[in-house]
């Protein structure tokens, strides 16, 4: 309702990557991209993406930027919180899209749920947005 947000998956030279055929020990690059539906600005907009089991992040505070050919325009958001299962952008949505990256591990074989990536306005309920449930299938 009012917001967008959207999930992809690329590797590092920039190509999309199915979510049911990664390799264990891929690096894949993720982009989140919020929006709103009607122009209007919307403040304090948390999205969270909670990780399939096999993936781990890779925390840029630990380990240096990887190098990655994915052309995208990088936003910069207000907060990051970087949690073992889940990460979490604080920003203001508007009409022109804003896009977050960060890196995932394939760690674990197997098949995994994948939950929706959403975006709640923090102190309004009345704007949310919920896509890309599946599932990640890591050989």
């Amino acid at each position: 309702n009012v917001l967008k947000v959207r999930r992809a998956y690329h590797n590092r030279t920039g190509s999309p990557v199915n979510p049911e055929n990664i390799r264990q020990n891929d690096l894949i690059v993720v982009s989140v991209t919020i929006s709103t539906t009607d122009n209007s600005n919307i403040e304090n907009v948390a999205i969270t993406d909670i990780l399939p089991a096999g993936f781990e992040i890779e925390n840029s505070r630990l380990n240096v930027e990887r190098e990655t050919n994915v052309n995208l325009v990088k936003s910069v958001p207000d907060y990051v919180d970087i949690r073992d299962d889940r990460i979490s952008f604080f920003t203001t949505a508007a009409g022109t899209s804003k896009t977050f990256t960060y890196m995932v591990r394939a760690v674990s074989r197997g098949t995994f749920k994948l939950g929706p990536i959403g975006a709640d306005a923090m102190y309004n309920g009345q704007y949310y947005s919920y896509s890309g449930a599946g599932k990640v299938v890591i050989k």
